[in-house]
């Protein structure tokens, strides 16, 4: 199993930060190549919960929510990367995790990119994606701290 890890501390409470992370419509805000969200399937903000992520490039991320721990911890699974039609995911079993702590009147969030290998070809996808994802989850950190700490959290 390959891991990235990126922690920050970000401006606001947990409870709003949980806010703004538990609002999937809100995803594409913060989450580099994210345009957009559609609900598929399951309860709005639980558990369970399936959604399709249209990333920049054309690639549909069919997404389920497979941990939720209010006010503490999100992680989602991809089941399935499609582009017109075709399987086209370059990790098997890829997930992000993200975890909040309090930090004084801040919070403290991690986020953890895992997938696994799937053979000498899986190993040079993972050490090629590495990099990529370590950069895309420091900026989700970076893009956080801003949208927190600009005011622009309140939302509905």
């Amino acid at each position: 199993m390959a891991k990235v890890v990126a922690r920050q501390v970000v401006s606001g409470s947990q409870e709003l930060v949980w806010h703004v992370l538990s609002d999937f419509d809100r995803m594409p805000e913060w989450l580099p190549g994210v345009t957009s969200i559609e609900h598929t399937g399951g309860p709005p903000k639980a558990f369970g919960r399936e959604h399709v992520a249209q990333m920049e490039g054309g690639v549909e991320a069919h997404q389920r929510i497979v941990a939720w721990d209010n006010s503490r911890r999100i992680a989602w699974r991809n089941v399935r990367e499609v582009r017109d039609g075709r399987d086209v995911a370059s990790l098997q079993n890829f997930r992000i995790t993200i975890d909040l702590r309090p930090s004084a009147a801040n919070t403290e969030i991690t986020l953890t990119g895992t997938w696994s290998g799937g053979g000498p070809l899986g190993l040079i996808r993972s050490l090629t994606n590495r990099g990529r994802i370590t950069s895309e989850l420091e900026q989700a950190l970076a893009n956080l701290d801003e949208l927190l700490s600009g005011g622009a959290a309140g939302g509905d």
